[in-house]
């Protein structure tokens, strides 16, 4: 596998990472029901989903986006 195909491959796998997170996000704020995340110190905290999903879309550029789009 070249250089290329790897970076090809790390690419698509992170996008599918991202659009498994944010169709879970979307779930539970559709239910109401809290994620839990990380806070600044490692320690377990909950947060709305609706949260999870605007904190997610601020880390993201368009482009990102776009290419996550892909796999929902």
């Amino acid at each position: 596998m070249s250089e290329n195909e790897r970076k090809e491959l790390s690419r698509k796998i992170v996008d599918c990472i991202r659009a498994a997170q944010w169709k879970l996000y979307e779930r539970k704020a559709k239910l109401g029901e809290p994620v839990v995340v990380a806070d600044a110190n490692g320690l377990p905290m909950e947060i709305s989903g609706q949260e999870a999903l605007n904190r997610a879309l601020s880390t993201l550029s368009k482009e990102e986006v776009d290419r996550m789009q892909r796999y929902l």
